[in-house]
């Protein structure tokens, strides 16, 4: 008998990425200020580059984003089923700490975002820090800024303090009491030292959170020129530690980091549901993850990037009218089955009664982790309790089991362990 894993509930992975997000202040704002500043300083004679932000368009971009918005988006998304990961920038531009409660503006503006991140967003999305402040460095000796900016002179950051500098950021998300799955790179943080940033990742992960599975974001991959996939570094399979990059497969076109570049769903995927980037990704069944800010999804209040998300929503949704194709999940969960896929052990073995032996060993739990079976089955065990028999694709859920033409899928919880599956061939 011939096992192989499939995708989650034989569904393509889809997952919304949210970049540069923070209670109540706006990062772009300050950003874009920060970073003139700093261009007058040390590059008078540099012209402008719409990277750098426009400062002739700061008036459209606010210096805070209400909490009356993050529940708007975060209730609408918990209504649509969108999942992924969330950023909180823990220094926000070096402007005040959110585990002091970012002093200098509301309480109570700063306590409703609070409830939003704990009560509406964390149901769906991972929360990860990005960084300190995504401006300048901070010297962690002092608190005060540095020349160097995070996702400028630390694309090829020191090694040594890099531990230190992530652990600090996850700290403060941890002294505010919020979880922290990973961490988000501001801009390409990392990329020239990418092994050292994982590694350096990983080890703040275990000394804050105790997580020994966490995740980063640092790439965008172009189709069809790289197709996206989730490499695993640092994987111990006997102690079930492992950390994961997940790759993102679409740029920023809701609207943009800045906030005041209206971006498109076609881009996404066209009304057609034939173009864009999105449809050749999912037709691999390739994980799928969207890439905004959260400055464009607010858009200075008139909310544009929300609607390119909610038209993006409406095409996916007729791409997969029945849900048998896609399924929307957090990055962590993303990460965690990948681990199991590529590091669990299977035995397969005839029994004397004529039944089939599956056993799947893993320090990667992970959950719907869905074998594929070359024989049709009647019967379907795990660890002694039968799965249910379901006569569809849109029935399958985890803890049953699914016969197509020679073929039977299964799904179910996968536990620290071994897990073991007895089939009856039908």
């Amino acid at each position: 008998m011939q096992v192989i894993v499939a995708n989650p509930l034989l569904r393509t992975p889809l997952a919304l990425i949210v970049d540069d997000s923070c209670p109540v202040i706006n990062l772009t704002h300050h950003w874009i200020r920060q970073r003139q500043a700093w261009k007058a300083r040390f590059q008078p004679q540099v012209g402008f580059k719409a990277s750098d932000g426009d400062p002739d368009k700061l008036s459209r971009v606010p210096e805070t984003i209400p909490a009356d918005f993050a529940v708007k988006w975060a209730e609408w998304c918990g209504e649509q089923g969108v999942k992924g990961k969330f950023s909180l920038v823990p220094y926000p531009a070096g402007v005040a700490r959110v585990d002091q409660g970012l002093p200098g503006y509301p309480r109570h503006e700063f306590e409703r975002w609070m409830r939003v991140y704990r009560d509406l967003i964390c149901p769906n999305f991972d929360l990860t820090c990005e960084m300190l402040t995504h401006t300048h460095v901070v010297d962690l000796a002092t608190w005060q800024f540095t020349d160097a900016w995070e996702q400028y002179e630390w694309v090829d950051p020191p090694v040594e303090p890099l531990t230190d500098y992530i652990a600090t950021a996850m700290t403060l998300m941890h002294d505010t009491g919020l979880p922290c799955e990973g961490v988000t790179s501001p801009g390409a943080f990392g990329s020239k030292q990418e092994a050292a940033y994982a590694r350096a990742t990983l080890e703040a992960a275990q000394r804050v959170f105790g997580n020994e599975r966490p995740f980063y974001f640092l790439h965008v991959y172009d189709p069809p020129h790289t197709w996206p996939d989730v490499p695993l570094w640092y994987a111990d399979q006997e102690r079930g530690i492992a950390i994961a990059s997940v790759i993102g497969c679409t740029h920023d076109w809701f609207g943009s980091w800045t906030g005041y570049d209206a971006g498109d769903p076609d881009r996404f995927i066209t009304a057609d549901l034939r173009g864009g980037v999105l449809p050749p990704v999912l037709d691999r069944e390739l994980p799928c993850v969207l890439v905004g800010h959260w400055p464009g999804f607010y858009f200075g209040g008139a909310e544009t990037g929300f609607d390119v998300l909610k038209a993006v929503k409406r095409r996916l949704d007729a791409y997969d009218p029945d849900r048998t194709k896609t399924l929307w999940m957090k990055t962590s969960a993303i990460g965690h089955y990948w681990m199991a896929r590529q590091l669990s052990d299977f035995t397969v073995e005839p029994l004397e009664d004529g039944r089939w032996q599956v056993i799947v060993t893993t320090r990667f739990p992970t959950a719907n982790f869905t074998l594929v079976l070359d024989q049709r089955c009647a019967q379907v065990q795990v660890d002694g309790q039968p799965l249910r028999q379901v006569y569809s694709r849109q029935q399958f859920a985890e803890n049953t089991f699914v016969v197509e033409g020679n073929q039977t899928a299964v799904a179910f919880p996968l536990a620290l362990g071994a897990t073991t599956l007895k089939l009856a061939l039908a």
